[in-house]
């Protein structure tokens, strides 16, 4: 009796609500039949096609010709049922919206690798027909996580759905839970549509403290300082002054990507740098010249050749393979990227919309991809940075009728060569007014666009089976109008240092300037091209994943045969459990192994710690300092790194730890590096986390001036709140123990310094406030607060998408709020106050002040950034 009352009465209720309108749905004839005029049915319709669909029966009142009679007469006549205005695009992102957030706030490391992977995101890839490299590819998916999907597809069991994805032997958690949003398994979330996504960037962010001091480095005669003589005051006499480079001129990117599903792809961007010149003042050629673009084409299965997949892309694309030795063209270092985790390659070629300049590709390339087979094919043709030989009125030198460069360069600022040397000019007459210096005249300079350089390369893979591949990958660089002429270890210190005051400072480190590649070398050979030939292989073993690749630039050897030429070697292995990874990296690069296009894993960039980076002052010309700035290159290392990570349950995590032993080739000095981490979770909301870090340089002798040690201690507090909110405390103190400087308590003559000082101990500390609140899900707010003093010693913090090293005292403070101000429109503010103080300087020559100006006092900086991005998806 009582299921059949309630039975009675949800068939009253339901005859209730179908006797009523739904003003959400209502033809035009059904409201007319609610006594409505013939405007206000029209109205309604209107408000509910291009306003908005009804929320409530009160939004009627929102509708002019709809009364507050009116409106009391229709409320029992009329129901509004749930409505969401969202197609299949807008739910897709939605549900991978936490994942779109990370990738945004990612783009500053990843460098455009995550349009790639947002366009795999919002289109998934069939999980059953991907191929090795396509898996290894995608974030935090190794590649042990991707031969264990393999080897079930190749037994003919294909993945039903993510359930199944899940219960694939050997594939890790961790390896599931990033690998689910990128895939699909029968039918794609989403058909086949346009996407468009236009972004518009402003930052006006400060020189980092190397370019800042690069640029302030002045252009002084040599008698400064001598009787009687006054050092002038005129700004003009630096880079900074010509320049008003103290002007916050702000960075500009405009980006457009347009593309249906993961087949036809176009893109634009224009980049405009700090203190270049803006697009209002060049041409449309010049628009054209300096912007990046592409028109790729990309199909999952040729129906001709099976599962062979297939990418065309013409315009601006980058190619990446192996380990990075031979190919992976970027303008932007990172340090220890081992090719694991979150320093990932996209492997094969992808089109190119990041600030990459330089290095970029300008052409042509297609890749064909099978499960058994891979070839890739590309060319380039473009116009190069370089600092190249110039004359005392700035003019380029010649060798056999072409220009002689020194290097590539990735600029600080893209200055326009006519302005360039009308600064070079000036300057020039200054540094020739007094006592002739060893080098009187800027003999090397910065060009914009100094030579023409024609690409070509070749990828083949083979896979004899399923976690294996062999890889052989070359390219040649073709200099039709141009030489690289780089003189030996002894030739260069006159070349590169303008006082033989400062020929001192010309040290065993600068070996590395002088491996630099040369296409013409007297008496020996002289060519057009530089040609770098690799091979690269990797197999999957249960759980462990071996690969590596091996190198050679060539030089004066033969191209068949391998170890006559500089080489470069790395070979690692990753092995992993559900709570425990283990790496381990073997890598050797000669000193004379200069591939621009290379970014292989190491501690340091090449050109740190030689004259490029220590003594900007003594240098003919500061600005080549950019070599060592933008160096995108490996130092010449040879050393082994093992990595870790492991939970031990829900409460302790051995988070990621490393010990790095290398060794720099160019004088030999030992290094170890240290960090681990130890983080206690009590309850889930609440972290406690505990962080060192030991490097020790030259380990092998501690009697050495050269040795230091330097310690980390890191203790921080994360609290995880509702409505994933987050809040974070963290305080870092370091210690620098320096060695001993002889002549700083003896008279600096020989015989007269056998007691050395004692090694000097700095320290410094650092706390800092980290939070996030999140209001709704459309409106985030970050926020971060700073204060360190370091005495001396270099701090560092990550920041929202960046990272930041500071001065020697001060405070920052930065607020990020991220809004989706409507349907499609996503908007990203920050706004940073920084406030610090530079180091104070006392000049000193063996212990005794220098004559004249010899003390400089801390300078207090402030500087005030704001980035805004708008970004339109649809």
């Amino acid at each position: 009796m009582r299921k059949l009352l309630l039975l009675l009465l949800a068939l009253f209720a339901i005859g209730w609500l179908a006797a009523k309108v739904d003003l959400n749905t209502a033809q035009y004839s059904e409201l007319r039949q609610l006594g409505l005029s013939e405007k206000q049915a029209r109205d309604i319709l209107d408000y509910r096609d291009y306003v908005a669909h009804f929320a409530s029966i009160y939004d009627l009142r929102q509708i002019p010709s709809i009364d507050q009679r009116t409106l009391l007469r229709l409320k029992d006549a009329v129901v509004v049922s749930f409505r969401q205005e969202i197609d299949d695009a807008e739910a897709r992102r939605q549900e991978i919206r936490d994942l779109l957030e990370r990738l945004d706030s990612n783009e500053g490391a990843s460098e455009g690798m995550a349009d790639v992977w947002e366009d795999y995101l919002m289109t998934p890839q069939n999980v059953n027909r991907m191929h090795f490299d396509d898996l290894v590819s995608l974030p935090n998916v190794s590649a042990v996580d991707a031969a264990a999907i393999l080897t079930r597809l190749a037994r003919g069991d294909t993945i039903a759905d993510m359930r199944d994805l899940r219960n694939t032997v050997g594939l890790s958690h961790y390896g599931y839970t990033n690998l689910r949003s990128y895939v699909y398994y029968k039918e794609p979330p989403i058909k086949n549509r346009m996407f468009y996504d236009a972004q518009m960037q402003f930052y006006t962010r400060y020189f980092e403290e190397g370019a800042h001091d690069m640029f302030h480095e002045p252009f002084l005669r040599s008698n400064y300082g001598n009787a009687g003589i006054v050092i002038p005051h005129d700004k003009r006499l630096s880079y900074w002054g010509r320049f008003n480079l103290d002007q916050v001129d702000p960075d500009l990117i405009y980006k457009l990507r347009i593309r249906y599903g993961n087949h036809l792809k176009l893109g634009f961007m224009n980049h405009t740098g700090k203190a270049e010149t803006g697009l209002t003042d060049k041409t449309a050629r010049q628009i054209i010249n300096d912007s990046k673009w592409y028109a790729g084409y990309e199909n999952e299965k040729l129906p001709w050749l099976g599962n062979t997949r297939m990418k065309l892309y013409l315009g601006h694309y980058r190619a990446t393979y192996g380990e990075g030795l031979v190919m992976e063209n970027t303008d932007f270092y990172s340090a220890r990227k081992t090719g694991f985790g979150f320093s990932k390659r996209i492997l094969g070629i992808t089109p190119d919309l990041s600030r990459t300049q330089e290095y970029a590709l300008r052409g042509g390339a297609v890749e064909l991809s099978h499960p058994k087979f891979g070839a890739s094919f590309w060319a380039s043709d473009d116009y190069k940075d370089a600092i190249v030989y110039v004359d005392e009125n700035g003019d380029p030198k010649l060798q056999d009728g072409k220009k002689k460069l020194f290097s590539y360069v990735v600029p600080t600022i893209r200055f326009d060569n006519d302005e360039m040397q009308l600064a070079e000019a000036a300057f020039n007459t200054e540094i020739q007014s007094g006592t002739t210096y060893a080098m009187p005249y800027l003999n090397l300079a910065y060009r914009k666009d100094a030579f023409r350089e024609k690409l070509w390369g070749t990828h083949l893979q083979y896979n004899p089976f399923v976690g294996t591949r062999l890889g052989f990958t070359t390219y040649t660089a073709l200099y039709d109008d141009a030489h690289f002429m780089v003189p030996d270890y002894y030739g260069l210190q006159s070349l590169l240092v303008r006082d033989s005051y400062y020929y001192p400072k010309f040290k065993m480190m600068d070996a590395e300037i002088a491996g630099l590649y040369s296409t013409h070398v007297d008496g020996k050979y002289s060519r057009d091209y530089r040609r770098v030939i690799g091979f690269d292989a990797g197999t999957v073993i249960g759980n462990t994943a071996i690969q590596g690749e091996y190198a050679e630039l060539s030089v004066d050897g033969s191209d068949f045969k391998l170890g006559d030429d500089p080489s470069a070697l790395l070979i690692s292995a990753n092995t992993q459990f559900e709570n425990l990874y283990l790496i381990a990296l073997y890598r050797d690069y000669d000193i004379d192994f200069d591939n621009p296009y290379s970014n292989a894993f190491s501690e340091h960039e090449r050109f740190d710690d030689t004259i490029l980076e220590k003594n900007v002052y003594a240098l003919t010309n500061p600005i080549l300092s950019d070599i060592y700035l933008g160096s995108t290159q490996a130092q010449p290392e040879k050393g082994i790194y093992f990595e870790t990570r492991y939970k031990f349950n829900n409460y302790f995590t051995v988070g990621r730890s490393y010990l790095d032993i290398f060794q720099r080739k160019t004088d030999g000095r030992r290094t170890a590096r240290f960090q681990s981490e130890l983080e206690f979770r009590p309850l889930f909301q609440l972290g406690l986390r505990l962080r060192y870090k030991n490097q020790v340089n030259r380990i092998e002798d501690f009697a050495d001036r050269g040795v230091s040690k330097t310690n980390e201690y890191t203790a921080s507090i994360r609290t995880f709140l509702s409505n994933r909110d987050f809040l974070e405390f963290e305080y870092r103190y370091n210690t620098v123990l320096s060695p001993p400087y002889t002549s700083l308590t003896n008279p600096g003559q020989p015989g007269e310094n056998t007691m050395a000082a004692a090694m000097t101990l700095m320290t410094g500390d650092y706390i800092g406030v980290n939070y996030t609140h999140n209001f709704n899900e459309n409106l985030k707010l970050q926020g971060s607060f700073i204060y360190w003093f370091s005495h001396g010693i270099s701090h560092w913090d990550w920041e929202d998408m960046e990272i930041d090293f500071m001065g020697d005292k001060g405070s920052k403070a930065w607020i990020a709020l991220h809004s989706r101000i409507s349907q499609n429109m996503y908007l990203n503010l920050k706004f940073r106050n920084k406030t610090y103080q530079t180091q104070e300087y006392s000049i000193r020559k063996y212990n005794e002040p220098v004559e004249g100006e010899n003390y400089f006092p801390r300078v207090e900086r402030k500087e005030n950034t704001i980035r805004i991005s708008l970004d339109y998806r649809f």
